[in-house]
């Protein structure tokens, strides 16, 4: 390969709620300062879009919100330093068909790279093609996407489907000489993933990727190096427009951290550094403190020796699949009522979680993780498993330490 080859990964970019105004008030690249020595020293750097990109309100029913941020952010978050916007994800489709083509028109229409979704499920699962130094490089995109995935051939996002996902990376592995897959998937606010996100990553190394980087978990977790490919299972987010509030921030810290995965491709290999920020009050990334990032450095540390142990790792996803299920098994009878009710709205609503539930991949796995759990008669809490589950979102609060 001769030189080496450094492409940096971000995750969500969703400058919604107020932000995209800031942004658009004068330099946004103050937002992301501590994280452009970074941009600067790579030879490509991709990030997630985490909304549609159009000015008309044209909203899909789903579950949760629909995102939506003004056109003229596509060039202010190029010139931010981003190459290259993934767009397989939940929220890429939030304003239906109509949204997602002016998304598109609009990234094109600036010169950015995209791929991952697209007007047919083909073109979504066309990789983002570059030249970096003689060498031809992929960026392939994939995600669960929900109620953003592609249905057969029409638009959308690229369906995380083996079928699709791994026949995509194995027919262009003659083509080319680095590939990289970023996913989107997993289950949110989790630090350990489920043995379906591990193996959706592994089995995209295995299929030819040279590296795998997910997120969508809203919550940094591990890293390995399979058969020498390297992985991240999930970045947590980037830049998002949600104020801190005591609610979320009690809540939800891990919202708020956030890592880059700088990746060196040499001839001997690929290599994997995640450096983490934490995203402050004006919103605005900073660097960790010299506590917050041996926090850091001490959650990766243990995530990852959890991840290398087979059984360990499914105690401690099946841990997490209990606390899902838990909140699941709550509403599953409302659910099931409110299907047969009179009114089409509230019957609508019901299949509306409820296919969703079964549809995704993170989403039903927690369930039928859940339910066989409850056969076998092991749904009682794991303490031990619990109290390790504990310091591990207390190192991730400990991040934010002066």
């Amino acid at each position: 390969m001769g030189n080496e080859i450094r492409i940096a990964v971000v995750a969500d970019i969703c400058p919604t709620f107020g932000l995209e105004d800031r942004m658009l008030e004068g330099d946004a690249s103050r937002f992301i300062a501590p994280v452009k020595p970074l941009f600067e020293r790579a030879d490509l750097v991709v990030g997630n879009l985490e909304t549609p990109l159009c000015e008309a309100e044209t909203p899909i029913p789903k579950c949760g919100p629909n995102f939506i941020i003004k056109p003229a952010l596509a060039p202010v978050i190029r010139d931010m330093g981003f190459d290259c916007l993934t767009l397989a994800n939940n929220h890429t489709n939030d304003q239906g068909t109509p949204g997602l083509e002016r998304t598109l028109e609009t990234l094109d229409a600036h010169g950015i790279a995209r791929c991952g979704a697209g007007m047919t499920h083909e073109e979504a699962c066309t990789p983002a093609e570059f030249t970096v130094r003689d060498q031809n490089v992929a960026v392939f995109n994939f995600a669960e996407g929900e109620f953003s995935q592609a249905q057969e051939n029409g638009p959308g996002a690229a369906r995380l489907e083996p079928f699709w996902a791994e026949r995509c990376v194995l027919q262009a592995r003659e083509r080319f000489d680095i590939i990289l897959v970023v996913l989107h998937a997993g289950n949110e606010y989790q630090p350990i993933p489920s043995g379906v996100t591990v193996d959706f990553c592994r089995r995209m190394a295995a299929a030819g990727a040279d590296a795998v980087i997910a997120h969508h978990a809203h919550i940094p977790q591990g890293t390995e190096l399979f058969e020498g490919v390297p992985i991240c299972f999930s970045l947590g987010n980037f830049l998002f427009g949600y104020e801190h509030t005591p609610e979320k921030w009690d809540l939800r810290p891990c919202w708020y951290l956030s890592t880059v995965a700088e990746l060196v491709f040499t001839d001997e290999g690929a290599t994997l550094e995640l450096h983490p920020y934490v995203q402050t009050e004006d919103l605005s990334l900073a660097e960790l403190s010299p506590t917050g990032r041996a926090a850091f450095d001490e959650y990766l540390s243990r995530s990852n020796a959890i991840l290398a142990d087979p059984a360990r790792h499914q105690a401690f996803w099946e841990q997490e699949a209990r606390d899902l299920f838990r909140g699941h098994r709550k509403n599953l009878p409302k659910y099931a009522q409110d299907l047969n009710s009179e009114d089409p709205a509230v019957s609508h609503r019901a299949a509306t979680v409820l296919y969703n539930l079964v549809r995704c991949d993170a989403h039903h796995e927690a369930i039928q993780r859940g339910f066989r759990l409850m056969y076998e008669g092991r749904l009682e809490d794991d303490p031990q498993v619990q109290r390790e589950l504990a310091e591990l979102l207390q190192l991730v609060r400990d991040c934010f330490g002066s």
